[in-house]
């Protein structure tokens, strides 16, 4: 189903709220609820007092033991059962498991990662989750990139946010008023920080204005890891980021081309930037332009791998190797296994012991060769 024909359709119609919200518990009534989530569902007592809050209203165990069969009976691990009730206890008081699950078995999902998604997301006792999980397919494409944001507990918000009101305006002002591409959004949605899609639509478009003022256009490739680097800082700590790096010695316009390129360099500690920035330019003779004009210099591990390849690219120099003349973001940016195939394994020869010292120093070794 498309996006747009998914729009049409769920504007249809109004849903109605998944459950009412928890009133006040009666001392005897959340007793029982204790008390069943102890004996029935294996909590302790502290996180049973906890979660009977939330379902203090319960009288019977008639519709939680019905709840607990099936999901016992349709393959649900015990652990992910305790720790789903522990999480969300209005799911032992839901009528809409069966056909919510049916949706998931439908798509190909295994009763093991249906099991670890109702662990880590709760919230498949919802009325709206099925048009929930349509709503997403859409967005995200796939099945697979579906399976993803279900099983990483970090998504729970995606499952809690009201689907008209929050979900479909962020997701709609990315894609026709920032021009994200279907790729570009489902990468927000399935990251770390994906509650930036569950915020209020006007503080959702504030962050995308904060975006922006780091000069990072929507249509930079790059705007989607401004919008993350923005999403979790406050401004004044962006600001305060953004001068330290000009007491660095770095001009505005140096910095902000160093953000344009790489804008996750603002989500570093300063004093981490501050140690990056002092290595490179004393101790493996970078000029500052270098460091501007490859901002990812910054964003490696300073001892596991900085340090060591510059140790590399030191004692290539000592034997007037002419590839120790190269600049040391070649030596810094290749993967592991390709720093190996091309600056080590060629000259352990004439440099015996050249791959044990950098295995050493990438371990925090220093010694000699």
């Amino acid at each position: 189903m498309s996006l747009n024909m998914f729009v049409g359709r769920i504007q249809m119609h109004c849903l109605r709220p998944s459950l009412p919200p928890p009133q006040l518990a009666s001392s005897s009534t959340q007793a029982f609820a204790v008390q069943y989530l102890v004996q029935s569902c294996g909590l302790s007592s502290e996180k049973a007092l906890k979660a009977s809050k939330l379902i203090h209203h319960i009288k019977s165990p008639d519709n939680p033991d019905a709840v607990l069969r099936f999901l016992r009976e349709f393959g649900i691990s015990e652990s992910d059962i305790k720790t789903a009730v522990s999480r969300e206890s209005r799911i032992l008081c839901s009528h809409n498991l069966r056909p919510n699950i049916a949706k998931l078995r439908d798509l190909g999902l295994s009763i093991e990662d249906i099991s670890g998604f109702l662990a880590n997301n709760p919230y498949i006792f919802q009325v709206n989750f099925v048009s929930k999980i349509d709503f997403f397919i859409g967005v995200l494409g796939s099945v697979e990139n579906l399976s993803v944001i279900l099983k990483a507990r970090r998504n729970s918000s995606l499952f809690r946010s009201n689907l008209e009101k929050v979900l479909m305006p962020n997701i709609f002002f990315l894609r026709e008023q920032c021009g994200l591409s279907p790729c570009q959004i489902t990468r927000l949605v399935k990251s770390a920080v994906s509650r930036l899609v569950t915020s209020r639509p006007d503080v959702f478009k504030i962050q995308v204005e904060r975006a922006e003022k780091l000069g990072i256009p929507r249509s930079s490739r790059n705007f989607i890891n401004a919008l993350l680097t923005v999403s979790y800082q406050k401004q004044c700590i962006i600001d305060a980021k953004l001068d330290n790096l000009t007491s660095m010695g770095l001009s505005p316009e140096e910095v902000a081309l160093m953000i344009s390129k790489v804008p996750t360099v603002l989500a570093l500690p300063e004093k981490l930037v501050g140690s990056k920035m002092e290595y490179l330019i004393k101790e493996a003779g970078c000029d500052k332009i270098d460091v501007v004009r490859n901002p990812p210099l910054l964003t490696y591990s300073l001892e596991n791998r900085l340090i060591p390849r510059n140790i590399v690219r030191k004692l290539l120099m000592s034997k007037g190797l002419p590839v120790a003349n190269h600049k040391i973001a070649t030596f810094i940016r290749p993967s592991e296994e390709e720093f190996v195939k091309k600056y080590v394994l060629p000259y352990e020869h004439a440099i015996p012991g050249l791959q044990k010292a950098y295995a050493d120093a990438s371990t925090g070794k220093i010694g000699g060769v």
